[in-house]
């Protein structure tokens, strides 16, 4: 095959004065290169280009390369926007604890949001009791419930029993005044590993919910055969649920908690390579015990079929989380075997250890995680399968990932990672591959983002071919410019310049433009064209932003109107500014249709 860029054609490029070169580079390698990490990143922290300097710190984060780490504590000092978070985070993730008094000062005084977030999401990481005793106020003080939410989240992360009572005392100070709702609960659940089941739960039909809540329970459970519950405790639970004794149902699942909990540790302190991995089961525990001493919780349960379902829904969360963790413990064991590896592996949930990661990496298992899958692949046993083929790298998953993509929508969890996953298989499967894809084993659209990362002659021959055999949309256009500019064939100019002449969106297909001709060094007549749309359609996205906060706020005082109003009244929404159509550029800046964007995000919570 013809290959364009190697590895070191990119590192080269990643010090381009051209940013969206800049762009290219650094995605080919945090793509197709995910294993191989360089040096050169580090340039990138503090870039001009925000996109730049947010991505390279969670880079680096994500090969330990604490090496870097004072570099990007200097950039958090002096960035704006979105960096500050990031590089919060990354710090966090490096467990940097030098930044700490830094942080502990931004704490007290940072006025941005996204920045708090972050500060939070780092002192949440860093075991210290300084930090520890920040979120702590953290949770006291907020009022607003996203950031209450991860003010909670990342005090739970100590793992410190003692800082339930705080947890459930502020819950009970919203519940008390009917001020609180699932986002708190939601986020409570989030660091003890059941957050999958609670988002389940809340995605069906709210008047199926409030009506009929134990049938809904019933259908969540028995919707996950993975989780293996005693025959005894289903048959209980589901005759508590049939006749809505929510009590006795709590009683019931604290119980068998509590018992999976001293059975597990009869024999005095967890061994020491558990100590760290499981520290959260403590936290589990305290507040299953907690809950069944609160009064005040267990008459609203009796009272409020909407409340009721907010509880019983954090139960059974932390029920699940310590389900789970019983085929981790097994599986971190010393005599472990795959067996025990793939039986953790089935029965994860959104936080999958990093030791049971690392082992089956070791381990190799091929066959093992490709007959993992199950039929529906639609948990999060499913989705670990698939990133761990990805981390592996090896050619023998590209029919499964194939298998994967037909048979999912574009909008499921899964699809995203196995893109990603078959992007990131070593480069000995780029020729079965192109293959497949040029044997039509995926359609025109679907392939276009594999075939981004693949720097060949011949995957830019099988884009051009799969986009003439196919009716295209104009979602299609985007991914195929956006595939050309990714395998960066010089072929490719001459074909977006004749898009660009069809198409009036100087975002998506003008950067592309740019960098190829910027890539190849040619001169691109449009440029001028280019960037007078591109700077008016700035000023259009910023303008938009402003209407979006203005809407935001207008929406909070609605919120507000409708508590004081009679229970099943509704407030009407008026809306004060314009509609954001689905083929409008998203008002986050990101130069993609709307419906391409924030629409998907928003209409996946």
């Amino acid at each position: 095959m013809n290959r364009l860029w190697d590895y070191d054609d990119y590192v080269n490029h990643l010090s381009h004065q051209n940013k969206i070169v800049r762009r290219w580079a650094f995605s080919a390698i945090e793509n197709h290169y995910p294993n191989r990490y360089t040096d050169e990143v580090r340039n990138l922290i503090g870039d001009e280009d925000e996109h730049l300097a947010c991505a390279s710190p969670r880079y680096l984060a994500k090969f330990g390369a604490v090496q870097h780490a004072p570099l990007i504590l200097e950039s958090f000092k002096k960035s704006k926007g979105n960096v500050p978070s990031n590089c919060a985070e990354a710090l966090g993730d490096m467990q940097y604890d030098s930044a700490l008094d830094t942080m502990l000062e931004y704490f007290s005084t940072v006025k941005n949001s996204e920045t708090f977030l972050g500060i939070l999401d780092y002192l949440g990481k860093i075991r210290h009791d300084n930090s520890r005793a920040a979120l702590q106020s953290a949770v006291a003080q907020i009022k607003g419930t996203i950031i209450l939410g991860s003010a909670v989240t990342n005090l739970l992360r100590h793992h410190n029993p003692d800082d339930v009572s705080i947890v459930m005392e502020r819950y009970l100070d919203l519940f008390a005044k009917d001020n609180h709702d699932d986002t708190y609960l939601r986020d409570i659940s989030y660091p003890l590993g059941g957050a999958e089941y609670f988002r389940n739960l809340t995605e069906f039909n709210r008047n199926d919910i409030l009506e009929k809540p134990g049938e809904i329970i019933r259908n969540l459970i028995s919707k996950y055969p993975a989780i293996e519950l005693d025959a005894v405790v289903r048959d209980d639970l589901t005759k508590a649920l049939g006749s809505e004794l929510y009590g006795d149902f709590s009683s019931m699942i604290m119980f068998e908690a509590r018992n999976v909990f001293n059975s597990r540790y009869s024999e005095g302190l967890p061994p020491l390579w558990l100590e760290e991995s499981f520290e959260q089961d403590k936290v589990s525990v305290a507040l299953l015990e907690d809950l069944s001493k609160r009064t005040p919780i267990l008459k609203r349960i009796k009272e409020s079929k909407e409340s009721c379902r907010n509880i019983i829904s954090l139960i059974l969360s932390i029920y699940f989380a310590i389900k789970e963790r019983e085929a981790y413990l097994t599986a971190l064991s010393p005599e472990a075997g795959i067996e025990d590896l793939i039986s953790a592996l089935k029965n994860s949930g959104p936080s999958l250890p990093k030791p049971i990661q690392n082992n089956i990496n070791q381990v190799t298992p091929i066959a093992e995680l490709k007959n993992a899958l199950t039929e529906n692949l639609m948990t999060w046993g499913d989705i670990w399968t698939v990133r761990l083929m990805g981390q592996i790298g090896n050619e023998a998953f590209v029919p499964t990932l194939l298998h994967i993509l037909r048979s999912t929508d574009s909008l499921d969890h899964i699809y995203s990672d196995a893109i990603t996953a078959m992007n990131a298989l070593d480069e000995s499967a780029d020729e079965i591959i192109l293959t497949a894809i040029e044997n039509k084993k995926l359609s025109g659209w679907e392939s276009f983002p594999i075939l981004s990362y693949l720097p060949y002659s011949e995957a830019y021959d099988i884009a051009i071919k799969r986009w003439e055999d196919e009716d295209n949309d104009m979602d299609s256009y985007e991914l195929f410019v956006i595939c050309l500019k990714g395998i960066g064939d010089p072929r490719g100019i001459e074909k977006l310049q004749q898009i660009y002449d069809d198409e009036n969106d100087a975002i998506y297909v003008g950067k592309a433009l740019e960098c190829l001709g910027m890539i190849h060094k040619v001169d691109i007549p449009e440029m001028p064209d280019i960037l007078r749309k591109r700077k008016k359609q700035e000023e259009k996205q910023n303008a938009r932003v402003k209407e979006l906060n203005a809407l935001f706020s207008n929406y909070r005082k609605n919120i507000e109107q409708a508590k004081l109003e009679d229970r099943g009244r509704v407030v009407p929404f008026k809306r004060e500014s314009p509609k954001v159509g689905r083929n409008d550029p998203c008002l986050c800046g990101s130069g993609k249709k709307y419906k391409k964007c924030c629409l998907n995000k928003s209409s996946a919570h």
